[in-house]
């Protein structure tokens, strides 16, 4: 899986990230009964911010760790009961399992990851380690 910026002025790229993640997306699959959430993953000079898409769940059937250097998030939505004698003419959405994982950066933190879930998006914010994060230095004039 590539990461790319969107064409708001900054040119797509390929980073050690992606490229570590493709990696390890390749080993981990989703099973035929797993559906793999679309993700957007922006990193600012704090940290990291994932968007998971995913569209009516219960904030609380979400379950995000770290696991292994790896930032899993795990869903269900269960299908709909319908009545027996219902007539199902088109059945689009997707039910059962939703899991996505990615390798975290070196510069990640495992400590204070927050997580919040608000209009169909679960939002997982990971601080960078305070020593990767920049330093102004303050210049004295003499």
């Amino acid at each position: 899986m590539e990461v790319r910026m969107m064409t708001n002025g900054v040119t797509p790229h390929n980073s050690l990230f992606n490229h570590f993640n493709a990696l390890w997306n390749e080993l981990d699959r989703p099973t035929e009964r797993t559906t793999q959430p679309r993700t957007d993953i922006v990193e600012n000079p704090d940290g990291y911010l994932f968007y998971f898409e995913m569209p009516g769940l219960k904030a609380d059937s979400a379950d995000v760790r770290v696991e292994e250097g790896r930032l899993v998030v795990e869903a269900e939505r269960p299908r709909p009961e319908w009545a027996k004698d219902a007539s199902i003419h088109l059945a689009e959405r997707t039910y059962g399992q939703f899991r996505r994982a990615f390798k975290l950066p070196e510069d990640a933190s495992s400590e204070g990851i927050s997580a919040a879930y608000k209009d169909g998006v679960l939002e997982v914010t990971v601080p960078k380690k305070p020593e990767a994060k920049p330093v102004k230095i303050k210049i004295n004039v003499n």
